[in-house]
């Protein structure tokens, strides 16, 4: 048996291809003698010219990006340590947060017999709209409150 000089699989006596990474002992020993990966980079190249210093994302649009991931669940946390200097961020992140409880004691909700597990789906398709609302606000780079319970959060977090 030989082994494979690209991914160092084994090869079976008389075989002509390594089954694990497509290399084969009369080809050349590059990754890009695929002719499928051949074809992508061609059309790639093709369909994006170079990219410039003036091509690259501004930091504003940057940061309207990470505001409005933010409103993923945790991932809120991940925006703030990303970027921890912006106003933006830091009012969505917390816009998130709340909404994040919010979604836990929905949770909490949902345990109680008979009339829980409806107001729970209810609660839960509310909060999604009102992830969705705020991400749109953060997005566009507005410092607006979730509708109805922003407001509350608003106040929440000023009290603290």
């Amino acid at each position: 048996m030989n082994k494979c000089p690209r991914c160092g699989t084994y090869i079976p006596d008389g075989g002509k291809v390594c089954l694990s990474c497509g290399w084969k002992p009369d080809a050349g020993d590059s990754f890009m003698d695929n002719p499928i990966l051949k074809y992508m980079q061609e059309a790639f190249d093709a369909a994006s010219p170079e990219m410039n210093e003036n091509d690259k994302i501004p930091d504003e649009f940057k940061e309207r990006d990470l505001a409005a991931v933010g409103y993923i669940g945790p991932v809120f946390l991940y925006s703030l340590i990303k970027n921890s200097g912006s106003e933006l961020v830091k009012y969505h992140a917390k816009q998130s947060a709340m909404l994040l409880v919010m979604h836990m004691l929905n949770g909490v909700i949902g345990v109680v017999p008979y009339v829980g597990k409806p107001v729970k789906k209810l609660n839960t398709m509310l909060l999604v709209i009102l992830a969705f609302l705020g991400a749109r606000n953060a997005y566009f780079g507005r410092k607006e409150p979730v509708p109805f319970v922003g407001q509350i959060i608003s106040s929440i977090m000023g009290a603290l």
